[in-house]
Formats: structure tokens, C-alpha cells, sequence
């Protein structure tokens, strides 16, 4: 299923599940992921269980596991305005 067709309560499950799995790579227990975020045990397993978190909270998980590219790609923008893709992509 494409992202753009999932519910945005999918998507965060999904992406909590994410964050499970790369902390179980990291042979990391929810503590000790919470120690490096600077947030609560029971907020890490709210994260994964896809409740969602804040956007700062995001930001300093995707630091953790050194998903920072991610950041600049949302960060860098693009320099093609949002009408001028439309076209293209319509023509």
C-alpha cells in the first residue's frame, strides 16, 4: 500500500514499529532509549505502539539512530514551487 493511501494512525504505527526495531538492533531496552532521548520508559512504549510523540521528541529520536539525512531532506526544501510540480506532473 502506498504512504499517501495509509491513515495517518497507520503511518505512526508504522513508523513506531520502526523505531522498535532499530532499538532492538541496538540491543537498546525502552530505558535505555529513553535515557538518550530525555523522555520516560512509558513514553518510549507509547511511541512504538504508534501513539505518537512530539515533533522535538522525533527529532532527537531520528538523531539517535543517526537518521539526520531524513531531517535535511524535509529541511532543504525544494526550489521548485508546489504549483510549478503540479503542472509537470499533470502535463
Amino acid at each position: 500500500m502506498e504512504l499517501f493511501e495509509k491513515l495517518d494512525g497507520e503511518i505512526v504505527e508504522e513508523v513506531g514499529a520502526k523505531l522498535k526495531t532499530l532499538r532492538k538492533v541496538r540491543n537498546w531496552s525502552q530505558s535505555d532509549l529513553a535515557a538518550k532521548v530525555g523522555v520516560s520508559r512509558k513514553h518510549i512504549s507509547e511511541i512504538e505502539t504508534g501513539k505518537g510523540t512530539s515533533l522535538l521528541t522525533f527529532v532527537k529520536l531520528l538523531k539517535v539512530f543517526n537518521k539526520s539525512e531524513k531531517l535535511l531532506e524535509v529541511l532543504s526544501g525544494s526550489s521548485v514551487s508546489p504549483r510549478d510540480r503540479f503542472m509537470k506532473e499533470n502535463k
